[in-house]
């Protein structure tokens, strides 16, 4: 009977740590402030170690002082290296506290470096009758490998790890077996740790000798043989070659001892890993460390992969499965559990039940497939408290939202299944009647719990919240046998992953925003969707005809004027060439491309145009053709059934709060040039009715005097006075009466860059003036409004403290940028933490408007719609009876969201296009 060999790991703490630290962003903390991203990362892969290789074992080894062994070998060992960032360096003693208190033995020696400590616990191990892996990112560690001891590395982030044994270190060396490393190290060197090697020898040519003398030694003594500058520099550095050899060489006689027959993982009980995450605030890991464990106090469902139950399909055709489903439902919503539903339209070839439409639903014990086939009505059962006269889906859907409480990743999908977005089709539910306390997206959860990220998947939200993996969905590339679709998948997800998104919520005071802003904002946002803008196709038509002309007309222009009348205006690299290459105009301060041509962005053709009429020209050009293509030629191709354009709103895009619009988007439509404004002329209110636009008046202005509490700021504004021309008699230092239309632009410009984080150079460049200006233009402002400076700078400060910057309802905006080595990085994120506070306060408040505007025309039975939101503007579309009731109406709700200590001024305006109306 063979032996049953032990296995243990050996995990090398600052290189992993090194690692956590560089791939999760810098916004994690303790409750008490102190950075925990470095903790998390480590913990993220110590249990995806441990579900991987379920080693009996575990130990973690870290360096201690200087690497006194290796400097004493070569004195420049890592002198070039920078120090350890502050808040990585923090978090050292903090994960060894926390291994502590779940007995993880750390084994540490003075002098001596975690690679040695590694190196020697795998030599013990293996004599100790043990099967060794070792957990690093170093590749010098490969060394160590044997048929006993396997050498787990770190590739990319921290979940993309190789497992390295002899044959696939002789493989990716091309050769070099384990034992030859340190002599493959000798030749290259290693500029990380300042080892020097031969100069001029890289990897290939390394191996390359080795693998054709057989080792470092027999490399030196046939380095006659070696020709050109490589045998020069080899037979000028053999000392180096073998000095950094030997520096290269793992040791395996640190001083450290461990126990392996009695070290055992885990060791730890409940109430241990308990106190242990509490304390730093991890508490979403919990889970995870006591399911290794079982017993008492470890949840049940606790796993690595999402436990997915057997799905009960009820199909359309099927009235016994339908009754049966739909009671497994009724009992839930009875019994006021939030059940997760989320709607499947896959229908491509090969799906799992075919050309269907599909409403997955988790209930607490149960998985619900309610399914019916595309087109056809269907003799469905009647189940008490079900109304299926619109189908089965739109029955489910209405007795959840009527009675339950719904989780989804896309509640707003799920309304819109019930109130289509092309209002020519019915609606089977009062969509503002939907009561916002009893919905739950888990994706706009995860998006204000971390608003810099771009995806909010389901596994991100699986790993971030659950510390589970996600079992492969039918059609995925190893998907078990009867793997339920996506869609379900997604489902179970939502409902398991309700608590723990709630939980953080809590614990980040994001809670509030979340309840009171963002879940009442859906209804509303389905229902303007549902609206649509009134479009006429025709005046499209007529303005994309008349633009062809001038297109074509400007194009010829542009080629007279470059001499060349083929080349393609519309192609980078052709204008490229011909504006710096064949035209020479100037090219100092531009950078090339990555395919190696001057770049011809907007930034760079509008510094040029000042000074060259075919700039100019390609502009004029460049703005029509995006008008024409993207606007005039697509929009009227958007249009519904009943002949409107329906944008969708994102609530989880912006990392600032606030919302952005796609398929089209018509919050991007150019406002400031007179082609862009024309493009509105297109969207009529309609006969009887007109447009009507509120918006607010210098918003985030008024919140820096409000956050500020500068004096004179809240003085210029509480006196009403014009303050663009206030703000330039006190930087300038002229009576208000002297203030020029030119000195009020310029003041004007100070105001606005001040919010946004401004500096000199930008400054400089919008008012195309010297930075010696505007620098002390920025100064001047200072001195006049002192309050603003001192709040700026304190909300940097506090932002550089936590990692994010809050607006005034609590909602965070993580600013990793803050703490990046990069200096126009780091500036980045100060410019962003001065002005989250104020933009992204401004988005709150017209979010909260938003929902009691659409709140108050539904119950006083105004006809009147809300068709469109655009960042500080509300635009409706009105009947002209209506228009001084639903104005004052309005703007009394806009200026009414929050008492600052400056007047919140809504101002509106009317006409019968959306163009007349702005």
């Amino acid at each position: 009977m063979p032996d049953i060999r032990r296995t243990f790991a050996v995990i090398d703490g600052n290189s992993l740590m090194h690692r956590a630290f560089h791939a999760v962003p810098p916004t994690m903390n303790a409750p008490d402030g102190r950075p925990t991203n470095a903790i998390f990362g480590f913990l993220n892969m110590f249990l995806k170690m441990i579900d991987a290789f379920h080693p009996d074992g575990v130990a973690v080894a870290f360096d201690k002082g200087k690497p006194r062994v290796r400097m004493e070998m070569l004195p420049q060992y890592k002198a070039q290296r920078p120090p350890m960032d502050p808040d990585l360096r923090q978090q050292f003693p903090m994960i060894k506290e926390l291994l502590s208190k779940l007995s993880v033995p750390i084994l540490e020696a003075e002098g001596w470096e975690g690679d040695d400590i590694l190196g020697t616990l795998a030599r013990m191990g293996e004599t100790a009758g043990c099967d060794m892996y070792l957990i690093t990112g170093d590749r010098d560690m490969y060394q160590l490998s044997t048929e006993h001891v396997k050498i787990v590395g770190t590739k990319k982030g921290l979940s993309d790890v190789q497992i390295m044994t002899p044959e696939s270190v002789e493989d990716l060396y091309h050769g070099i077996t384990p034992e030859l490393v340190p002599d493959f190290y000798g030749l290259k060197g290693d500029t990380s740790d300042n080892i020097p090697g031969v100069p001029g020898i890289g990897p290939k040519k390394a191996s390359a000798l080795i693998a054709q003398y057989g080792s470092l030694d027999e490399v030196i003594a046939h380095a006659d043989e070696v020709k050109g500058k490589m045998g020069e520099n080899l037979r000028a550095h053999i000392d180096d070659a073998l000095l950094s050899r030997k520096v290269a060489t793992i040791q395996t006689n640190a001083p450290v001892e461990l126990d392996f027959e009695h070290t055992a993982f885990p060791a730890y009980d409940a109430s241990s890993v308990a106190d242990a995450l509490g304390e730093l605030g991890i508490n979403a890991m919990q889970n995870r460390f006591l399911a290794l464990i079982g017993g008492e106090g470890a949840p049940e469902a606790a796993a690595s992969t999402l436990d997915i139950p057997d799905a009960l399909h009820a199909y359309a055709a099927t009235g016994e499965n339908v009754e049966q489903a739909a009671r497994e439902l009724a009992r839930a919503i009875e019994a006021g559990e939030w059940i997760a539903a989320v709607l499947d339209d896959d229908r491509e070839a090969g799906a799992l039940f075919g050309l269907t439409h599909t409403l997955w639903v988790a209930a607490p014990d149960a998985l619900l497939a309610f399914e019916e086939p595309d087109g056809g009505a269907c003799d469905l059962p009647k189940v008490d408290g079900y109304d299926f006269s619109h189908g089965l889906i739109a029955g489910v859907l209405l007795r959840l939202f009527g009675e339950g409480k719904v989780v989804s990743p896309d509640v707003k999908a799920l309304i819109h299944e019930l109130a289509p977005a092309d209002s020519s089709v019915p609606a089977h539910i009062d969509v503002l009647a939907i009561d916002p306390d009893r919905i739950f997206d888990t994706v706009v959860a995860a998006y204000l719990l971390d608003s810099a990220r771009s995806s909010f998947d389901d596994g991100y939200i699986a790993d971030a919240y659950l510390n589970v993996q996600l079992p492969a969905a039918a059609g995925e590339d190893g998907a078990a046998e009867g793997a339920v679709p996506a869609a379900a998948r997604s489902a179970v997800l939502a409902r398991t992953a309700l608590m723990p998104l709630a939980e953080s919520l809590d614990r980040t005071r994001a809670a509030r925003v979340f309840t009171q802003i963002e879940m009442p904002l859906i209804p509303v946002l389905a229902d303007m969707e549902r609206t649509g803008m009134r479009l006429d196709p025709e005046r499209l038509s007529e303005m994309s005809d008349k633009l062809v002309g001038q297109i074509d007309e400007l194009a010829g222009r542009i080629r007279a004027l470059a001499g060349d009348d083929s080349f393609n205006i519309a192609s980078p690299m052709q204008l490229s060439h011909i504006l710096f290459d064949v035209m020479g105009l100037p090219t100092k301060g531009l950078k090339k491309t990555q395919r190696g041509y001057y770049s011809t962005n907007a930034k760079v053709l509008d510094d040029l145009a000042r000074d060259h009429e075919i700039v100019r020209l390609i502009l004029e050009w460049r703005e029509k053709t995006k008008i024409k293509s993207t606007y005039l030629d697509t929009l009227g191709q958007q249009r519904r059934g009943d002949g409107r354009v329906h944008t969708t709103y994102n609530q989880t895009i912006t990392a600032t709060g606030r919302l952005s619009s796609s398929n089209p988007n018509l919050q991007n439509i150019p406002t400031r040039s007179e082609l862009g404004h024309t493009v509105k002329t297109a969207f009529a209110a309609g006969e009887g009715a007109v447009f009507l636009a509120v918006d607010y008046s210098q918003i985030e202005l008024r919140l820096l005097a409000h956050l500020s509490e500068d004096e004179h700021l809240v003085r210029a504004f509480n006196e009403g006075e014009d303050f663009h021309a206030e703000t330039a008699a006190r930087v300038f230092g002229v009576p208000v009466e002297e203030v020029t239309p030119q000195l009020r632009s310029r003041a004007k410009a100070v105001n606005f860059g001040i919010v946004y984080g401004q500096q000199a150079y930008g400054l400089s460049q919008s008012l195309d003036i010297p930075m010696a200006e505007a620098r002390e233009m920025i100064e001047a402002y200072f001195r006049a409004y002192p309050g603003v400076r001192t709040y700026l700078d304190r909300t940097v400060a506090e932002a550089k403290r936590t990692g994010y910057a809050e607006t005034m309802f609590g909602r965070r905006r993580p600013i990793p940028e803050l703490k990046m080595r990069n200096p126009a990085q780091r500036s980045f994120g100060e410019r962003t933490a001065m002005n989250h506070p104020m933009q992204g306060s401004a988005a709150d408040i017209i979010k909260i408007a938003m929902a009691r505007v659409a709140r108050r025309l539904h119950d006083e039975g105004f006809a009147a719609r809300m068709i469109l939101q655009v960042h500080d503007e509300l635009d409706f579309e009105c009947p002209v009876d209506e228009v001084e009731r639903l104005t004052a109406m309005v703007v009394e709700e806009m200026e009414g969201v929050v008492k600052l200590r400056v007047p919140l001024i809504a101002e509106a305006s009317t006409g019968v296009t959306w163009a007349d109306a702005k």
